[in-house]
């Protein structure tokens, strides 16, 4: 869970606290600038990875007259 610093008051926590909260709560309380500074974010997932189709094989498709 990130670990942030907080710039203004979150429920009972005021300016300043250093605080654990859900990812979630990380991009709302971000986008209101309540974020001072994040501690410690969430590991990053991975990029999907797009497998690699093999190209169509020689002598299969439209046939040519």
């Amino acid at each position: 869970m990130p670990r942030i610093r907080l710039a203004y008051w979150h429920g009972d926590h005021q300016p300043g606290d250093e605080i654990e909260i859900t990812p979630d709560e990380l991009a709302a309380l971000t986008l209101d600038g309540r974020v001072a500074e994040v501690l410690t974010s969430p590991p990053e997932r991975p990029a999907p990875t797009a497998e690699v189709a093999e190209p169509p094989a020689e002598g299969r498709g439209r046939r040519t007259r």
